[in-house]
């Protein structure tokens, strides 16, 4: 449970979020990343290399010629803890079509996170952005936020927020940069 400090520090931080950012919150589809709804600061991929729960250093690029989910997320985030068996279930159902999920917790304790895997596990690799500097450089403004890229490693989709991964919108989404 968030503690009163957390839930001020989210209520702030989601107030104190970019026009674009506070939309796409609280928007229930994924985004194209082009155009005017896209993060202002780059259209190339930033890079992903942290540490997985083991401390072997993970990049992104391990994942070329999948099409890979990229959440960021933390224990006290209730939306976190809604999508990750929802995104987990998915990138079970697809892994033979070659979809993956790298979830990247952002600047939690070990403790905290293994705590958390143990009721909520993730399908996929846990990295561990202890500094916070991944996610700053993914524009990560709140949490969660996730990040569709495809299999040549470049952002295609994007999602501020909580977000239905069950829904037809967004299953049609992964489904379709499955099959190209």
């Amino acid at each position: 449970m968030p503690s009163r400090r957390q839930l001020l520090q989210s209520a702030l931080s989601l107030a104190a979020l970019p026009a674009w950012a506070r939309a796409a919150a609280s928007d229930s589809a994924l985004k194209l990343a082009t155009g005017p709804d896209w993060a202002p600061w780059t259209a190339a991929t930033p890079p992903l290399v942290l540490p997985d729960l083991s401390g072997r250093e993970q990049k992104l690029a391990n994942w070329r010629g999948n099409v890979v989910i990229v959440s960021f997320w933390a224990t006290w985030c209730n939306p976190c803890r809604d999508e990750i068996p929802l995104m987990s279930a998915m990138a079970r159902r697809h892994r033979e079509e070659g979809l993956r999920l790298v979830a990247v917790n952002v600047g939690e304790a070990l403790g905290k996170i293994t705590t958390f895997l143990a009721k909520w596990p993730v399908a996929g690799a846990v990295l561990h952005d202890r500094n916070s500097t991944v996610s700053k450089k993914w524009d990560a403004v709140g949490l969660p936020a996730n990040y569709l890229v495809d299999r040549g490693g470049s952002i295609r989709h994007w999602h501020l927020g909580a977000l239905d991964w069950k829904a037809e919108n967004v299953s049609s989404v992964v489904t379709r940069m499955l099959r190209a």
